[in-house]
């Protein structure tokens, strides 16, 4: 995904987020934000795109790219121990789907 985000030249707005617009912003700042935000919805349509439907249900509510990103680092990285039962669990998962009767 990174590899999008820095052709798309996003990259930075996913990792930093997108700062709010100052009270009473002139013609310029207003314009820099509106063609920031617009890379932040960029982003977030490239995140959507490449999640299946069980993880999208996850970053559905985000409403910036940097929230959403933030989510899926959460819920795929974890400690050693964690990823170790999680895979165990979904080794032995797959176990009982083979034993099933036909």
């Amino acid at each position: 995904m990174k590899v999008i985000f820095g052709f798309q030249d996003v990259l930075e707005i996913v990792n930093n987020g997108v700062e709010a617009l100052p009270e009473n912003p002139t013609y310029v700042q207003s314009n820099t934000h509106r063609e920031v935000k617009k890379k932040d919805y960029k982003a977030l349509f490239y995140i959507h795109q490449c999640v299946d439907n069980k993880v999208f249900e996850k970053i559905s509510d985000s409403e910036s790219s940097k929230a959403a990103w933030d989510t899926l680092v959460k819920y795929f990285s974890g400690d050693d121990k964690a990823k170790k039962i999680r895979l165990q669990s979904l080794g032995r998962q797959y176990e009982l789907l083979q034993m099933k009767k036909r």
